[in-house]
Parts: structure tokens; C-alpha cells; sequence
């Protein structure tokens, strides 16, 4: 059991990785609360990209060099923009084909979830659709090299027809 003073009224006992249960004391009167944790694990991360940004489509490989599971695609926006992923496609030979569509600006807009998990396997080319919304940030390069394998880009369509080939987008896909 490992204890930890988050603040110095807050105290959270936790158990396991799965639960944790916390006490706040203020002079008069105390409360408990048990939550639970959950365990997030970034499959593959980007990281941060970078301006200038513009909505459209990309089109690229994923090559892991691990096993990953995914369940959620996260985008990261521009600051003070809504960017975001309407629609990704991510399939090979191997007969993996998933899609997933954006559900609007509502809770956790930032996150496309995949209807069921899929997993990535270490040393196999993935393809990948990504149709942006708004201002995603971007990765001006052909190649990303990531702690968990590589992403590609080998074209990006922008709103306005224009083709570029060293636009990756900055996403992760994750699963929890």
C-alpha cells in the first residue's frame, strides 16, 4: 500500500492500480471517496507538431516496433484552435481494416474511439487514412521516428487541393 499526500488536506491511500481512496479533512468536517484509476497507455505518440496547419487528408504508413493495442486516436490541436480528426482508416494485407468517425465537439472531442481494440504488430506496415478538422498540428517531415515505431507521411491533401508529401499529422493512438 503506498500513501500519498497530494496536498496537505488531501491523503489517497492506493491499493492497486485499479482503485484508490482518498480522505480530505478541513477542520469541521471530513469526506472520503473511493475512485477508481485507469491505466491509459500511449501506443504510439507523435508528440507535439508544429504550425503552419491547415485541415484536410493524409495519407501514410505506421510501422510499429512493438505490439500495441489501440482503442482511441487523439489529435493534437493548434493552441486557441479546435483542431481535430473527423475520420481515420488505419488497415493492411494482414486483413486488419478498422474506421472511426469523430462525434463533434462534445466531451472528449479530441479522441476518436474505435468501436472495438485492435492491436499492431511489431515490424508490420499499417496504412492510415486521417481526415483533419479545423488546425491539427503537424509534423513537417516524410519520416517520424517515435519510441514505438515509425509514421510516415505519403500525401497530404489539403483543403485547398494542395499535395505535400512531409506532412505528418501529431497524434497518438492509445488505449485504456
Amino acid at each position: 500500500m503506498t500513501k500519498l499526500n497530494l496536498l496537505p488536506i488531501i491523503v489517497c491511500s492506493i491499493v492497486a492500480i485499479a482503485t484508490a481512496t482518498c480522505a480530505v479533512n478541513v477542520s469541521t468536517y471530513s469526506i472520503s471517496n473511493t475512485m477508481t484509476v485507469v491505466k491509459a497507455s500511449i501506443a504510439l505518440d507523435t508528440g507535439l507538431g508544429t504550425y503552419p496547419s491547415i485541415f484536410g487528408v493524409h495519407n501514410g504508413t505506421i510501422t510499429p516496433n512493438q505490439t500495441i493495442t489501440v482503442t482511441k486516436l487523439y489529435t493534437y490541436s493548434c493552441s486557441g484552435t479546435g483542431g481535430h480528426s473527423e475520420y481515420v482508416k488505419i488497415w493492411n494485407n494482414s486483413g486488419l481494416d478498422v474506421n472511426a468517425s469523430w462525434n463533434g465537439y462534445v466531451n472528449d472531442w479530441h479522441n476518436i474511439s474505435f468501436s472495438e481494440p485492435f492491436t499492431l504488430l511489431p515490424n508490420e506496415s499499417y496504412n492510415y487514412t486521417i481526415r483533419t478538422g479545423s488546425y491539427p498540428q503537424i509534423h513537417h517531415t516524410s519520416a517520424l521516428p517515435t519510441a514505438s515505431g515509425w509514421i510516415n507521411c505519403t500525401e497530404f491533401v489539403d483543403a485547398n487541393g494542395r499535395k505535400y508529401y512531409d506532412w505528418v499529422p501529431a497524434i497518438k493512438l492509445w488505449s485504456e
